[in-house]
C-alpha cells in the first residue's frame, strides 16, 4: 500500500459477507448494510471509524437479523498511514482479538475463574481481513478491515478526554489494567510456548514512524517548545524537555526502543489513555449523571501498538494522560498501590511466584520508566487536548494540521502538573 496517496476506504456488502461468515458461518446472506461516520474527527488518528447494521439472514430460514458492529480501515491520509505504519500495526490488532483475547479466557477458565470474575475487556470479534489475499502473514493493505462489537450500543460509553477521569473511573480502568499485564505475565509463566504463539506474535516490533527529515523533527520540537513556553511551570526546565524530546526523535529514526527488563514485561497496550477505553454503567441507575455514577464495566479498544514492554508505562502514560485535572495530587500513591494489589491477586490466583514481584521491586520499576514516558505523554498531550471544534477533516490531516491545534487551557493544566510531578520524581 502507498502511503503517499489519499484512498477512499469503502466496505460493500460482499465484503461484509464474506467478513462474517467467519464467526456466524458460511451459510450467512447480508441482505442490506447501513454505513455511516461514528467516531467525530480527533477522535480516532490511526483508523477509519463506522458504525455497520448489517442486515442477513441464513440459507435454511428467511428470518431477516440485525447486527450492529464497528468497522475499523486503514486511515485514509497518507501521513496518518505512515506515522501509524498501519502495514504492520492493523495486523498487531487483529492478532490481540483472535490470539491474545482467546488465550486470556481459557487461561482464567484453567484456573476455575467464574464467568462474573473473568477479566473482559476486549469486545466481541465478528471477522477481519488484512489485504486482498487476506493473508495475516503479509502486510495490511487498503483493503484491510476489522469488525467487533458497537460497544455503544452495548451501553458502553467514551468519557471526554479534554476533562479527563474521575476518581471513580481512574480506579476501575487502573484495576483492569493491572489484571491485563498480570495475565500476560501468567500465560509467559505457565505456557511459555503459548506466549511464544499469541502475545509475542501481537507484539511484534515495529516503528511509529515519526518524521524522517530534519525539517520535520525542528517543526515537532519547535511546536512543543511554544506550547510550553508560557506556562511557568515549564519555562525552568525547557532545555532539559528539549533534549529529551531529541533523545526521543534519535531513537525513532534509529529504530531503537529502551530495553525490555524481565521479570514484569508483558503485553502493554501502549496507547492506553481516554478515548480507548469504554464505561457501561447500571442500567438502572440510567437517570444518574454519569460524571458522579461509579461505572460497572470497561472495555479497552485500539491494539494497533502493542509492545513487550514494561507494564508500568501503560500505568504512567494513563495516570498523566487521563485523570482529570487535581486528582493525582491526592491519589497518586493510592493509584500505585492500586494497581499493585490488583496485578499481585491475579498472579496469585493464577498460581504464579510473586516474589519478584514485590512492591519495592515495583516502584524501582516506576522510577525507571517514569524518564522513558515522557515524550509519549508530552506528545500526547496535544491531540488529547485539542479543540474538537478545530479539528475538521481527517482525510487529509498532516503533521502541520496536528501541530496548529488549539489546545489552550485543557494544554496548559495537564502540563504543568505532569511537568511538576515529573520534577519531584527526579524523572525530569
Amino acid at each position: 500500500m502507498s502511503s503517499e496517496d489519499k484512498i477512499n476506504v469503502e466496505l460493500k456488502k460482499e465484503d461484509l459477507q464474506k467478513l462474517l461468515s467467519q464467526e456466524l458461518g458460511s451459510d450467512l446472506i447480508v441482505k442490506n448494510v447501513i454505513i455511516a461516520p461514528l467516531t467525530k474527527p480527533g477522535d480516532n488518528y490511526g483508523s477509519t471509524i463506522l458504525a455497520v447494521e448489517v442486515y442477513y439472514y441464513n440459507q435454511e430460514n428467511n428470518y431477516l437479523h440485525k447486527l450492529p458492529i464497528v468497522a475499523k480501515l486503514v486511515p485514509e491520509s497518507p501521513f496518518l498511514r505512515k506515522v501509524f505504519n498501519i502495514e504492520i500495526t492493523f495486523n498487531k490488532e487483529v492478532r490481540a482479538y483472535t490470539l491474545v483475547a482467546p488465550e486470556f479466557h481459557k487461561l482464567q477458565e484453567e484456573k476455575g475463574i467464574s464467568e462474573n470474575e473473568m477479566l473482559d475487556v476486549f469486545p466481541k470479534y465478528y471477522g477481519s481481513r488484512s489485504n486482498k489475499q487476506d493473508d495475516i502473514n503479509m502486510e495490511a493493505d487498503e483493503s484491510a478491515v476489522l469488525l467487533m462489537e458497537n460497544l455503544k450500543l452495548s451501553g458502553y460509553e467514551v468519557r471526554d478526554r479534554r476533562k479527563g477521569l474521575n476518581l471513580e473511573h481512574m480506579e476501575l480502568a487502573v484495576s483492569k489494567l493491572a489484571q491485563f499485564h498480570a495475565l500476560g505475565i501468567a500465560l509467559k509463566c505457565l505456557k511459555p510456548k503459548l506466549f511464544n504463539e499469541s502475545i509475542l506474535k501481537t507484539c511484534e516490533r515495529f516503528d511509529l514512524l515519526g518524521p524522517d527529515d530534519e525539517e520535520s523533527n525542528e517543526k515537532w520540537a519547535t511546536a512543543q517548545r511554544g506550547y510550553l513556553k508560557d506556562i511557568p511551570e515549564a519555562v525552568p526546565h525547557l532545555d532539559k524537555i528539549e533534549n529529551l524530546m531529541r533523545i526521543d526523535m534519535q531513537m525513532k529514526k534509529e529504530r531503537r526502543d529502551f530495553p525490555v527488563r524481565e521479570p514484569f514485561a508483558t503485553i502493554a497496550h501502549s496507547d492506553f489513555w481516554v478515548n480507548n477505553m469504554l464505561f457501561k454503567y447500571d442500567e438502572s441507575n440510567s437517570h444518574m449523571d454519569k460524571e458522579k455514577s461509579c461505572p460497572t464495566g470497561i472495555k479497552f479498544v485500539d491494539f494497533q501498538v502493542t509492545a513487550y514492554a514494561s507494564p508500568v508505562k501503560d500505568l504512567i502514560f494513563l495516570l498523566f494522560s487521563s485523570s482529570e485535572d487535581g486528582l493525582l495530587d491526592k491519589y497518586y500513591d493510592y493509584f500505585l498501590n492500586l494497581y499493585h494489589k490488583e496485578f499481585i491477586r491475579i498472579l496469585a490466583k493464577m498460581g504464579c511466584d510473586i516474589e519478584p514481584f514485590t512492591y519495592k521491586h515495583f516502584l524501582n520499576e516506576v522510577n525507571i520508566c517514569g524518564p522513558e514516558e515522557f515524550a509519549h505523554i508530552l506528545f500526547m498531550l496535544n491531540p488529547i487536548c485539542a479543540d474538537p471544534s478545530d479539528i475538521k477533516d481527517m482525510s487529509n490531516m498532516t503533521q502541520d494540521n496536528i501541530l496548529k491545534n488549539k489546545v489552550g487551557k485543557a494544554y496548559e493544566n495537564k502540563a504543568k502538573y505532569f511537568i511538576k510531578t515529573f520534577v519531584a520524581h527526579g524523572w525530569l
